[in-house]
């Protein structure tokens, strides 16, 4: 009830929802532009993923947390910080599944689609990532969901507004009520996240069983 009938931080309940959704859908679709094109070429061409994968191997295993102090330097601490902490940890699994999504394909589709004389760009926009939709999505999916639980860190950087500004203020003060609404808060949108994608895999691919995108 306090949250809701008054300020708190210096806004409402509403303004502190938003602006940590611009942070995290800010910084996943951002993943998206970068992983999802990089994950299928490198499934696609080996020349790409020669060149790619060990880099992005060893890139991999660093937490998003350790990012900040370069987010810091690189970008000072405004919301493109912020954002760039949420990009780190959403473009992991944009680029594995799409890399695996190409990977799985049946060479029998593609031999087929050659016979008929397609061209290679057919055959990756018309058979293959088609036909790797529903593993894409999924991986749009576990990519929002690690953006959502990287929120609370990437409010770490000076944010003014913002559920994870909200708990980490609430726990320096030992408001306890105001932690848990919060947090309860922010796991119910991360639920609704995950629904809508499922909503979304079943929309774009609805020829596959809904647990080949789980």
């Amino acid at each position: 009830m306090r949250l809701l009938s008054r300020p708190y931080l210096g806004s409402t309940l509403g303004q502190h929802i938003a602006a940590s959704l611009q942070i995290v859908i800010g910084g996943w679709l951002l993943a998206g532009l970068v992983g999802l094109p990089l994950g299928i070429a490198m499934g696609w061409c080996k020349r790409v993923r020669w060149i790619a994968f060990p880099v992005f191997q060893i890139l991999r295993p660093v937490p998003p947390l350790a990012w900040i102090p370069l987010a810091i330097l690189w970008l000072g601490i405004g919301d493109s910080a912020r954002i760039f902490v949420v990009f780190i940890a959403a473009v992991v699994p944009w680029v594995m599944n799409s890399m695996q999504a190409v990977d799985s394909i049946d060479g029998l589709l593609v031999r087929a689609a050659l016979t008929l004389g397609a061209s290679d760009r057919q055959i990756l926009t018309r058979v293959v990532c088609r036909t790797a939709l529903p593993t894409l999505v999924a991986g749009a999916r576990i990519a929002l969901g690690n953006a959502w639980t990287t929120l609370v860190a990437a409010e770490l950087l000076a944010a003014t507004a913002g559920l994870g500004y909200i708990a980490l203020n609430a726990s320096r003060t030992l408001e306890i009520g105001i932690l848990l609404v919060t947090m309860a808060i922010i796991g119910a949108l991360g639920a609704l996240f995950s629904i809508g994608m499922h909503l979304v895999t079943r929309w774009v691919a609805p020829w596959t069983e809904s647990g080949v995108a789980t």
